[in-house]
């Protein structure tokens, strides 16, 4: 009750006597009860108040607990009949206390009418401040109770919530596979402990591998039976509390490239993973002469150079796969002139199709050359021959997804109509021109202002195959024998190998080192010779193909120091590796 209140009432008082009434000893009583009584009453009061705030503020809480609990399933029913009859408790000290603060009320307005004495009220508020005290104790060890059991059966409540799972990466109802060929589930944990465990059990005739990454993270490696047929996997995970059965359906059909492949977990990443497993660990004795690794886990595994990339609108998008859409400039040149083209002159993709001509792009020239030289199949099935005008490019984007880059019949020229684009032998348009084309319009959008020219082998080949892994070898590093190794080796295991020189001029043959020049690596025909290297002009009826001898091999006409010039590019084939048909053999040059 506030100060004022009581000014009212005494008042109030005052008015029922008469002026001659000698009001002295009720006027002291009065300010002798104000002074001593009304601020105790006053904080009592306020103390009962809070204290019913903070029951009510508690009471709420656990109402709204108990109805949560009784919402899951898996609560214990006695644990709910426990906080019901605490809540009844509560109820009954929160009626007790809002009593107490009425009889209080009541009693200060009497002991006022009645003209109570000082020690009447002292007495009585003596009274009333015990079953207080008394109350509020009793009150503060329930609340400490109830806090803690409100503690538990949130822990409790979390527990139960937390549910294990298992997420399987773009996995529809049914997976579509190819008979005979290998799946691989990329799988993440939900709500996993360091004692969970993934198992699988497959059906007659199916295989399926776990590989844990991490503790929440791992693969599932289906091998499908080459009689084909449909098929399931069972995928139990375990915990030390729950256990959980996921099933993985599979149904006979065409599997694209990019669910076929597997991101092969042994390469190169880093110097505390030198990667010894790469090529079976033919290479263990030289991988410490390897830098300048591009292995990123971000952008899909694109590689490091494709992080500040643009990132593609809708509209974007629709440009790149509109075939009738080309940059403005490229390059230099801005001529596009309408041509015929025959994607595959020699029956079939070869390194003789990719020459280079006006345009710097001596390195995408030099890749294409070497992924016709190790896959031909793979160049063919991401180009789609829609018309004599028309092609599909299927191609990357910087995060790893599939995107379809539309190509016409025009190519770019010099003023005068000569082509400035890589052609085949006798100025033929090939399958290297389309791709070259899709190449541009990929830089137009995701890297505008850059141009074909200088554009390096590690990061144009992920466009196609949507794997930036590679790593280098630096000029002077190895031995003779040692770069044939890294060479010969790697080409035998499907891995893209190009290079070039440091010191121009030194003879090979009827042709020479050239530097700051992209080159392709092939098997040797002589074998004699480390390996073969072709320069992408394509030059001479031998397709610019020269033979790489040490000293104690090179023959009359060539500089038996050229290994200690070499540097090199070996790049991961990404998809194109599902298209490698086995064991390379030297590269045998057309006629035209």
């Amino acid at each position: 009750m506030k100060r004022n209140i009581f000014y009212v009432v005494v008042l109030s008082l005052l008015c029922l006597v008469t002026s001659c009434y000698d009001d002295s000893e009720l006027r002291e009583r009065i300010d002798s009860l104000e002074v001593v009584t009304i601020a105790g009453i006053n904080q009592q009061l306020a103390s009962l108040q809070s204290s019913l705030g903070l029951l009510t503020e508690t009471y709420n809480s656990l109402e709204g607990t108990i109805g949560l609990l009784e919402a899951t399933d898996d609560a214990q029913q006695e644990q709910i009949d426990s906080l019901l009859n605490k809540e009844e408790a509560l109820a009954k000290e929160i009626d007790s206390l809002r009593l107490s603060i009425s009889n209080l009320q009541t009693w200060v307005d009497e002991m006022l009418k009645g003209y109570a004495t000082t020690d009447d009220m002292n007495a009585q508020l003596a009274v009333i401040q015990d079953s207080i005290n008394a109350v509020s104790a009793r009150t503060n060890v329930q609340f400490a109770i109830i806090q803690e059991q409100i503690k538990a059966l949130q822990s409790q409540i979390a527990q139960l919530f937390a549910t294990l799972d298992i997420l399987f990466e773009n996995v529809e109802e049914a997976i579509t596979y190819t008979p005979g060929s290998k799946v691989t589930v990329n799988y993440t944990l939900v709500n996993a402990d360091d004692k969970t465990q993934v198992v699988c059990m497959a059906d007659e005739g199916w295989t399926a591998e776990v590989t844990p990454k991490s503790a929440e993270t791992g693969t599932i490696t289906v091998t499908t039976p080459s009689t084909g047929g449909a098929g399931r996997v069972l995928v139990l995970v375990g915990s030390t509390s729950n256990t959980i059965m996921r099933f993985l359906t599979f149904v006979e059909g065409e599997q694209s490239d990019e669910d076929r492949y597997t991101f092969v977990g042994t390469w190169p990443q880093s110097a505390t993973q030198p990667g010894g497993s790469l090529c079976g660990g033919e290479l263990s004795k030289v991988l410490s002469k390897i830098s300048g690794r591009t292995y990123a886990s971000e952008c899909g595994g694109m590689g490091s150079g494709f992080k500040n990339d643009h990132r593609a609108t809708a509209e974007e998008l629709e440009w790149l796969a509109d075939y009738t859409a080309k940059p403005a400039k490229m390059d230099g040149f801005s001529n596009w002139v309408t041509r015929r083209f025959t994607l595959y002159p020699f029956g079939t993709p070869l390194p003789a199709d990719c020459n280079q001509h006006g345009i710097g792009d001596c390195n995408t020239v030099s890749t294409l050359a070497t992924m016709a030289y190790m896959y031909p199949r793979f160049i063919q099935s991401i180009i789609t021959h829609v018309s004599d005008k028309e092609f599909q490019v299927k191609m990357f984007d910087p995060d790893g997804k599939r995107i379809v880059v539309g190509v016409d019949n025009k190519v770019l020229c010099s003023n005068d109509a000569n082509i400035q684009q890589m052609t085949g032998k006798n100025g033929r348009l090939t399958w290297a021109t389309v791709l070259e084309k899709a190449i541009m319009k990929w830089l137009y959008v995701f890297r505008p202002g850059k141009e074909l020219g200088g554009f390096g082998a590690e990061g144009m080949t992920p466009l196609f195959t949507g794997d930036g892994r590679s790593f280098a070898v630096s000029p002077g590093k190895c031995t003779a024998e040692e770069l044939k190794l890294f060479v010969t080796v790697s080409i035998q295991h499907g891995l893209i190998v190009n290079g070039g020189f440091n010191k121009q001029g030194l003879k090979m043959g009827n042709h020479e080192t050239i530097t700051a020049h992209g080159h392709s690596f092939f098997l040797p025909n002589d074998p004699n010779a480390l390996f073969a290297i072709r320069n992408p002009w394509g030059q001479g009826s031998d397709d610019h193909v020269m033979q790489c001898y040490d000293k104690d091999h090179a023959p009359s006409g060539y500089d038996g120091s050229i290994p200690s010039t070499i540097d090199l590019r070996i790049i991961s084939p990404g998809i194109a590796s599902l298209y490698y048909d086995g064991p390379r053999e030297p590269y045998q040059i057309p006629k035209w």
